[in-house]
């Protein structure tokens, strides 16, 4: 993978697992993980981690394998993901920090702040 460390460490993985483990109907969160493996080998090579609440998608940490015969494999992670999203109704996906190019170069837009409130606050289930 391209990156040894990764954000995701210490406290937040704890409450990541205890948030997982939470089984209340109440509460609309959902954890969740992406995964793109290679057919021949079953080889992890891209994916990520990100959560639900309502109908909105938000990415935490995404990861692609480095070896070059897997070139872009990242990139068609996400645009599968956002296919799936499309197709079950997902009223938008949050990228998180936009300063990165990848994100701009697949089509994400960058929100003002009042634009992605107004958007986050909406009530809509999917």
């Amino acid at each position: 993978m391209y990156h040894d460390d990764s954000w995701i460490r210490g406290r937040y993985i704890e409450l990541l697992r205890e948030l997982k483990k939470i089984q209340d109907d109440s509460i609309d969160f959902e954890l969740c993980t992406v995964e793109l493996s290679c057919s021949k080998t079953g080889k992890l090579i891209a994916g990520e981690v990100g959560y639900i609440i309502n109908n909105i998608y938000t990415s935490l940490s995404g990861f692609t394998s480095k070896e070059k015969r897997y070139n872009n494999y990242g990139k068609l992670q996400m645009v599968l993901l956002s296919t799936y999203l499309e197709k079950n109704n997902y009223s938008f996906w949050n990228m998180g920090h936009p300063y990165m190019q990848y994100k701009l170069d697949l089509g994400a837009k960058v929100l003002s702040r009042k634009e992605f409130l107004k958007r986050w606050l909406k009530k809509e289930k999917r």
